[in-house]
């Protein structure tokens, strides 16, 4: 398997993780009694801060030319983020944490299905199967059988709408602007994300606004959701590709359920562990898979 291959499985199962880390953190920063407006739009403003702030403190400048054009196609990809983040926390708002999961990780199979249109060719058997491992342990991980009954229409939408963003994301980091240096690509994206994400949120907002999220909860979500994420990202996924890449991200539903359990001390059925046992030998799968075709 080739070096940048592996260093790049490495970084998106890295992003992916934090993504993982940010879901305790949102639920602990809820138990607290912030609302989703004021989370997503900390975590965005914060770490489009942060990211220029980075960017101003390097200097780095791009090899090429960065003009408006690119700019704003950066910007535009970034708005994937945004609505992924602000999909999911509605998503979460009107079905559970556990079926908003669930519709979020149609995301594996949303990127396979998009390499393979783009491509122009079928995915691989290994990445099929892969695929359906996911999907089935991820229906055990998160007891979806055992709650279908929250399920409501407005939840399944925004939780599909998640989905179709979040492969965006993946296919962006992958596609865009890949002659601009990393930092520039995820300020300038993360910048896009911020946009859209405050104004979805701006009606909550309007409403209520408690400035303590910036230095309590606000600046760890950030980090975890907002800035290492995407810069992991734009560097690991041009190397595994889209399709691989949103199969490695999966990693974040197992990644969420031990840090449940560990800081939120939540119980988990053994049909769960088994689920997060199917989704790891799914990943490593997709990994032989991935080595088999680069060597």
């Amino acid at each position: 398997m080739r070096k940048d291959l592996i260093l790049g499985i490495v970084l998106v199962l890295v992003g992916a993780s934090c993504y993982g880390l940010q879901s305790t953190c949102v639920k602990l920063a809820y138990g607290q009694g912030y609302s989703p407006g004021e989370v997503i739009g900390a975590q965005f403003v914060i770490g489009a801060v942060i990211l220029g702030l980075i960017k101003l403190v390097t200097g780095l400048r791009p090899a090429v030319p960065l003009g408006w054009p690119d700019r704003f196609k950066l910007m535009a990809g970034g708005a994937s983020i945004g609505f992924t983040g602000s999909f999911y926390y509605l998503s979460v708002a009107y079905t559970s944490v556990s079926a908003a999961i669930v519709l979020l990780m149609q995301s594996v199979w949303m990127g396979v299905a998009l390499d393979a249109a783009l491509g122009r060719a079928w995915p691989s058997p290994l990445k099929l199967v892969s695929s359906i491992l996911v999907l089935v342990g991820t229906i055990l991980a998160t007891n979806l059988l055992g709650d279908a009954a929250h399920l409501s229409l407005l939840g399944v939408v925004f939780g599909l709408l998640a989905a179709v963003s979040y492969t965006l994301v993946i296919w962006c980091s992958s596609h865009v602007g890949l002659h601009v240096d990393v930092v520039s690509r995820s300020f300038l994206m993360v910048l896009g994300g911020a946009v859209v994400a405050v104004l979805i949120a701006l009606p909550q907002l309007t409403v209520r606004f408690d400035p303590s999220i910036f230095w309590s909860w606000g600046l760890i979500i950030a980090l975890l959701g907002t800035v290492l994420p995407p810069f992991l990202f734009n560097k690991g996924i041009p190397a595994t590709g889209v399709g691989l890449a949103a199969m490695l991200s999966s990693v974040e539903l197992p990644v969420a359920v031990v840090m449940a359990g560990l800081l939120l001390h939540e119980a988990f059925l053994p049909s769960q562990w088994a689920g997060v046992g199917i989704i790891l030998g799914a990943i490593a799968l997709a990994n032989v898979g991935a080595g088999r075709a680069a060597g």
